[in-house]
């Protein structure tokens, strides 16, 4: 019930306001002062303004009211940093320790605010009376406040996996979630919130888009086992996140608009290429399936937010809040693909478990009966290193062990190394000694 009462405050007390409240107009030829602007002819302004980049400046105007309520005018946008704000010839100062850049002001006289569009014509506008625009922010808090804790769940329960069964998978969608949390971290102003400085703030951003890309990319290898399907990929990802540090450097060195598109446009080109071969994997597993579904919402909401409004255009309008619950949905989603992974993975060791019980003890006599100068010890193996070792003694390369058991070439070599050191052998050619005693117990292990 506190749940739905929740998002029905957040929803009331959205930002609205009728046509009458607030005007604007474009200074193409940025000429216009405070003193000029006031012969111009303003237009109503409805929504947010979304335009191709340009270096029109825009000026907005709240007219006077009888209202003795102050009020908040709000740029819903982490990118703008400053304006001009004017009200009965008095410049106005910016709020301090907020999200986005606001200003506080009476109604007793017309407010004019320039604006500059830096990167982009963007420019979504709040508009509302303290207390209402207070309350906003404190529920907006609340919701970063949930989002931000059941991501942090979602990492932790991803590195405990990671640590648990050692697979990257779970590593790199740990990190990758840290990437895309801190992404939505930056976008709902919180860098302005703690008052960094622009170029930090600059710095920060595009580093974030870099490791995006990496994180995101290893993390749809690995999990897709693309490496085992697709032999170039590795070659392919490395080159795609090298021109992505390019255009990163070149943008920060000369903080180019075009630099800034290109940048936003490779990064989820490569996230948009990872889901395409989900789509190329469907049918394979029940894992490929949840990936190509989870991924959709967060990419197609990343695209249009940071690539689709940079060029002045827009499909579905996505602001933070739904980028927050894209990203949620797309958690939780992912969550349920690796308890689902790991529920098959317990199902084949329980299968495995009792016969390797049973048989472990002989196999570990034959092997001492033939060996006695040596200390091999079959019943030190875990139960997903017996399943590598009959697979080497089925003469499987790494790469073959991998698609079998569902796991990462890395992982098998991690199985491999620690074989070797419990039966103190050093080579495949020594673990293929054991063959012709194995084979009667593979055949009925069915491997």
């Amino acid at each position: 019930m506190k749940f739905k009462l929740f998002f029905l405050i957040l929803f009331l007390t959205g930002s609205v306001f009728s046509q009458s409240d607030i005007f604007y107009v474009l200074d193409s030829s940025r000429s216009l002062t405070y003193e000029t602007v006031k012969e111009k002819n303003f237009k109503p302004f409805k929504n947010n303004i979304l335009n191709k980049k340009s270096n029109d400046i825009y000026w907005f105007l709240i007219p006077a009211d009888s209202t003795t309520s102050e009020y908040v005018f709000r740029i819903t946008y982490d990118r703008y940093n400053s304006a001009n704000a004017f009200q009965n010839s008095t410049p106005l100062n910016k709020l301090r320790n907020q999200r986005y850049l606001s200003y506080q002001f009476s109604r007793q006289h017309d407010v004019y605010i320039e604006i500059d569009p830096e990167f982009h014509t963007y420019i979504p506008i709040e508009f509302d009376t303290v207390e209402n625009a207070i309350l906003k922010e404190k529920n907006q808090l609340l919701l970063n406040g949930f989002y931000y804790g059941f991501s942090f769940l979602i990492i932790i329960y991803s590195l405990f996996y990671y640590i648990f069964f050692k697979d990257n998978a779970f590593l790199y969608y740990s990190l990758f979630l840290t990437t895309m949390c801190f992404g939505v971290f930056t976008m709902d102003g919180m860098l302005n919130y703690y008052n960094i400085n622009r170029n930090l703030n600059l710095f920060i951003m595009v580093s974030n888009y870099v490791l995006l890309a990496l994180f995101s990319s290893k993390f749809a290898i690995s999990y897709l086992f693309l490496d085992n399907n697709y032999s170039g990929i590795k070659k392919y990802n490395h080159i795609a996140v090298l021109f992505i540090v390019v255009f990163a450097i070149l943008f920060l060195a000369f903080e180019s608009y075009i630099y800034l598109l290109i940048l936003n446009i490779l990064v989820f080109l490569l996230m948009l290429t990872y889901w395409f071969f989900s789509i190329l994997l469907f049918n394979k597993n029940v894992y490929n399936k949840i990936l190509a579904f989870a991924y959709v919402i967060i990419l197609f909401s990343g695209i249009d937010y940071f690539v689709l409004k940079f060029m002045g255009m827009s499909f579905a309008n996505i602001d933070p809040v739904t980028m927050k619950i894209g990203a949620f949905f797309e958690m939780i989603i992912l969550s349920i693909a690796v308890s689902y992974r790991m529920k098959i993975l317990k199902e084949e060791n329980f299968q495995m478990r009792e016969e390797i019980v049973n048989y472990s003890k002989q196999l570990d006599n034959l092997i001492l009966n033939e060996s006695q100068d040596k200390n091999y010890s079959i019943v030190e193996l875990s139960i997903r290193e017996r399943q590598v070792f009959n697979l080497i003694n089925l003469k499987k390369s790494n790469k073959e062990i991998a698609m079998e058991i569902n796991i990462s070439v890395n992982t098998v070599k991690f199985h491999v190394k620690n074989i070797y050191e419990k039966l103190n052998i050093k080579s495949r050619k020594e673990a293929l000694k054991y063959n012709t005693i194995l084979q009667p117990l593979l055949e009925k292990e069915k491997i």
